[in-house]
């Protein structure tokens, strides 16, 4: 490629950027003022001059308005810049350029000498770093030079810096010729969407706008998150997508909680289990289906690697599981090993046989989940803040900085996708109103059950 389109470099000038804009907005304003001024005032000024009698009465009314007009303009100018920060839109994207500008200032990242002209002396810069800016959707893409100058070092560290200054999330630090180039989400909340927007994307499900999890090439989704942090939100968005793709789906919820009004679907009756036993014996039949799946899928193979259910249009299995530990806690040990027996085989090896798992609980813990299988998830989603040992038992040892968005914020977390570095997170948007058992019925082209009672239950 003989030109790729790098951005915009930060100038010298970018330093006072938002000045030079703020003075251009003005310029046809005071221009107008000038106008008026000229054809108003002047020959008021004038007829005094020839009269030789200077009375400021006459000029009192001219005078307020080119005033007020001054103020005005002024007032104008400095509420649009307000409004388009606060909007994220023009003077956001010309703060961040500035901003670029004053660090390398600040911080030197430049090279100059002292030259003297007519008996003064000056500094003159004789190399300023070659820093790109660009901008694509709620994405800020940060390119500094690799050329071998004494600030290289500096640069191929910036990214915690970078997160702070502006108030964004890097989800990704590469190297390309000559540069090291930074990617920034910083407008997360922008480029969330809704829970009827899932769809599949060449078989990948875009979890925000361009932010997308490849559960074919990376499969089963561990959500984890206190109560109130949008986990079971999560848990149902998810199970809402896979339903739209015609996966068949199995729910184990050991609380009782929301997940297990999903009974009242007829397509989901005797599919949702609640009881240890229930569930137990769902994880087994779960595994025994993907063995058996497993025989089938040799004898259509014909020994030819590299194909997956997807080459025999066979249907995607799902396995949401919501409270692990709770279950768990619950179970004897010889149980509790049988059943993570079961779930280490279909998560070990359902990719291939489209056999999927959804996991849930509050932490992480290795006395429930065991590092090695923790990490064969494919997407990973802790929701809400965490403590900085959770967040390690979520994504193992990282460097990341993760920060607190506050409670007022909902839906919001981090999460790995299996492909990138761990970044901010907003869970599908559930619009008020939205009713889940509904619109999964309307999946089915069914009505569902208007009460519990006379559901048939998932056998013991």
């Amino acid at each position: 490629m003989l030109f790729k389109n790098k951005g915009i470099r930060i100038r010298k000038f970018h330093k006072y950027i938002e000045r030079v804009y703020y003075t251009v907005m003005l310029m046809p304003l005071l221009l107008g003022i000038s106008f008026y001024v000229y054809k108003q005032v002047l020959p008021i000024v004038s007829e005094m001059n020839k009269a030789e009698n200077m009375s400021f009465i006459s000029l009192l009314i001219p005078g307020i308005i080119t005033t007020a007009s001054l103020i005005t303009s002024c007032v104008f100018i400095s509420f649009v810049r307000h409004y388009s920060k606060s909007n994220g839109t023009f003077f956001t994207w010309v703060e961040q350029r500035q901003l670029l500008a004053r660090m390398i200032f600040h911080s030197k990242l430049y090279v100059s000498k002292t030259v003297k002209r007519n008996n003064r002396t000056k500094e003159k810069i004789v190399y300023f770093p070659k820093v790109y800016y660009q901008r694509k959707g709620g994405y800020l893409i940060l390119r500094f030079p690799t050329d071998l100058q004494k600030f290289q070092d500096k640069f191929t560290k910036m990214r915690e810096d970078l997160e702070k200054a502006f108030y964004a999330d890097c989800i990704s630090m590469k190297y390309e010729k000559r540069f090291v180039v930074y990617t920034l989400i910083y407008d997360v909340a922008r480029t969330r969407k809704t829970v009827t927007e899932l769809e599949p994307k060449r078989h990948r499900l875009e979890l925000m706008q361009d932010v997308y999890w490849d559960f074919n090439k990376v499969p089963h989704a561990l959500i984890s998150g206190d109560t109130g942090s949008g986990k079971t939100y999560l848990i149902e968005s998810l199970m809402y997508f896979f339903i739209k793709i015609k996966a068949e789906i199995k729910v184990c919820d050991p609380k009782m909680s929301d997940l297990v009004f999903l009974e009242v679907i007829p397509s989901l009756n005797g599919k949702v289990y609640s009881t240890s036993g229930q569930i137990c014996m769902c994880v087994r039949q779960f595994h025994e289906g993907m063995k058996q799946r497993q025989q089938e899928f040799m004898k259509l193979s014909y020994g030819k690697t590299g194909n997956t259910y997807l080459d025999f249009e066979m249907q995607p299995q799902v396995l949401v599981f919501d409270e692990y530990v709770a279950l768990l806690s619950s179970l004897d040990k010889d149980t509790e090993k049988e059943l993570l027996g079961h779930l280490r085989q279909i998560i070990l090896l359902g990719r291939q046989l489209g056999y999927f798992v959804i996991l849930g609980m509050q932490r992480p813990d290795a006395q429930y989940l065991p590092g090695d299988l923790r990490d064969q998830f494919g997407l990973r989603v802790a929701m809400g803040s965490m403590s900085p040992v959770g967040y390690r038992m979520m994504f193992g040892e990282n460097d990341k900085v993760f920060k607190d968005y506050g409670k007022e914020s909902k839906g919001w977390g981090y999460a790995k996708t299996g492909v990138g570095d761990i970044q901010t997170f907003y869970a599908p948007f559930v619009e008020r109103g939205f009713n889940f058992v509904d619109e999964i019925a309307q999946l089915f082209d069914e009505k569902p059950a208007t009460s519990m009672d006379g559901v048939r239950q998932a056998e013991p």
